[in-house]
């Protein structure tokens, strides 16, 4: 029996050039075997398209290198478009497509998720086996457009398939605590938003040809610019133990602070840190049989 952790060709799928550490905060470059792979073929990706429910297929308007106001803002959502007409016309027509919850709706989309985690457990030591909340995440875009400036609710790495780009991360720590917060109540990049300002603490930019990949820290936000080309790109998402308790300090602040109170920001007090990784427990009871009393956040 092939051995489920080796990709085509007998390669991991995942290969960091370098020692590296997820809990740096910082982002870091890494190899990826899926040049070629069956499962980003076009023809496959229709196959996908088609099948995947409209609500999980993300299109939006973009900003292109001609047009380009500075504002990093997420494009309008289309919803009427169509997605495989819309992945045919990517060359013609500015546009930026997501498509979500492809390791629920497609078990060859699992498995590679699957395979590729079991790579970045062996690869990199402080990930540890107590890994959840994973995900992957298809990125189909135009060339030469101006993706949003984001964060997303998780850590992750963005490995390119077809085109290049370049990668453009921002530490965490620039966002506001309460930006964060509702980044992970809602589950919505929108929660984030560009500031000029951010500039000044930016990472050096990372560019990516086809068969590398970079590490996007826990909520560091980030935005990208394709080269010419369409560009094919899977984003694999996961929380480790740590990551899990912050985000748990980070979900009991927004409730403190739905109630008025002004809570330590995470990792400021270690004490109250581990307190309220107890009172979430009772948070969480409160919102599952008292709906009516959840923070209301909108984004």
């Amino acid at each position: 029996m092939a051995d489920p952790n080796v990709g085509r060709g007998g390669a991991r799928l995942f290969n960091p050039s370098t020692e590296c550490s997820v809990l740096s905060g910082a982002p870091f470059k890494a190899k990826n075997t899926l040049i070629g792979h069956p499962l980003f073929e076009p023809e496959r990706l229709k196959r996908l398209l088609r099948t995947l429910p409209r609500e999980h297929v993300e299109i939006r308007t973009v900003q292109s290198l001609g047009n380009n106001d500075g504002s990093y803002r997420r494009g309008e959502l289309l919803t009427d478009a169509d997605p495989v007409k819309t992945f045919e016309k990517l060359s013609e027509k500015p546009t930026w497509m997501l498509l979500h919850y492809t390791w629920v709706c497609d078990s060859e989309y699992a498995e590679l998720m699957k395979q590729y985690i079991r790579d970045v457990t062996e690869k990199v030591g402080d990930v540890g086996d107590d890994i959840s909340d994973l995900g992957c995440w298809i990125f189909l875009s135009s060339g030469r457009c101006v993706v949003h400036f984001h964060a997303d609710p998780d850590q992750s790495f963005l490995n390119q398939i077809i085109g290049s780009k370049t990668v453009l991360v921002y530490p965490a720590r620039i966002l506001p605590e309460s930006a964060v917060e509702n980044l992970i109540y809602t589950n919505n990049q929108g929660a984030v938003t560009y500031q000029p300002e951010y500039e000044r603490a930016m990472f050096p930019p990372i560019h990516l040809d086809p068969g590398e990949s970079v590490f996007l820290p826990i909520y560091a936000p980030h935005r990208v610019i394709n080269d010419d080309g369409i560009s094919i790109s899977l984003n694999v998402g996961f929380h480790t133990r740590t990551s899990r308790k912050r985000r748990t300090v980070h979900l009991v602040n927004l409730e403190l602070r739905y109630l008025g109170l002004h809570p330590a920001p995470y990792n400021q007090r270690p004490l109250a840190d581990a307190v309220k990784q107890w009172a979430h427990i009772a948070i969480r009871a409160k919102n599952k049989f008292f709906k009516s009393l959840r923070p209301h956040i909108t984004v």
